[in-house]
């Protein structure tokens, strides 16, 4: 058996993003890869042990997901390290991470950055983590610094149900492009140009 894929997801207080996308995102490797073969986690970067907001909890019921056990977690180097992959929402938050694991940062990208950065260098088969980080090689941390939010995920957190709705939508695009990124090509996958 190959080693389970080990991906993060990370928003601000880890009670709507990085909750959607990291369950969205479990569930489409679930059907590609099978159930044992990846983890996904969420972390944040605000207070541990609160709950996701209810139109995080209600999005993703409306997609057959349940969240409403999860309980906001905080970055720290010992949950951060082990991971292969981490997405997140912000590039403030791929900051934050480098900051606490600096060993992590090579493998943090927001959703869009990393999208961008494997369909310009396809994923192969292999590890991973060494893939990953090759993706992020030519990336100075003052050009990352100077990079701006074009490549944040919107928060929906408050806004109008339409609004949050239509956010869901966008993230959970994202998350289809990173699945077909990192796995074997199937015959229902949409091919994704930039």
């Amino acid at each position: 058996m190959t080693e389970q894929l080990k991906i993060l997801t990370v928003c601000t207080h880890n009670r709507t993003r990085s909750v959607m996308t990291a369950a969205m995102l479990a569930a489409l490797l679930d059907d590609r890869l099978g159930a044992d073969a990846t983890m996904v986690r969420s972390l944040g970067c605000g207070p541990e042990g609160e709950p996701p907001i209810p139109d995080a909890v209600a999005a993703m019921q409306r997609r057959g997901l349940d969240v409403s056990a999860h309980r906001s977690r905080k970055v720290k180097a010992t949950r951060v390290r082990p991971a292969d992959l981490i997405l997140t929402a912000e590039r403030d938050h791929v900051i934050k991470l480098s900051a606490e694991a600096p060993d992590a940062g090579r493998r943090a990208f927001t959703f869009p950055e990393f999208v961008r950065l494997a369909a310009a260098k396809p994923f192969a088969g292999g590890d991973l983590r060494e893939w990953a980080e090759t993706l992020s090689v030519e990336r100075s941390a003052t050009d990352y610094l100077a990079g701006g939010n074009h490549d944040d995920v919107w928060d929906p957190t408050g806004s109008a149900p339409r609004r949050f709705r239509s956010a869901v939508d966008d993230m959970a695009l994202l998350c289809r492009q990173v699945a077909v990124a990192i796995t074997p090509p199937t015959g229902d996958d949409i091919v994704f140009e930039f």
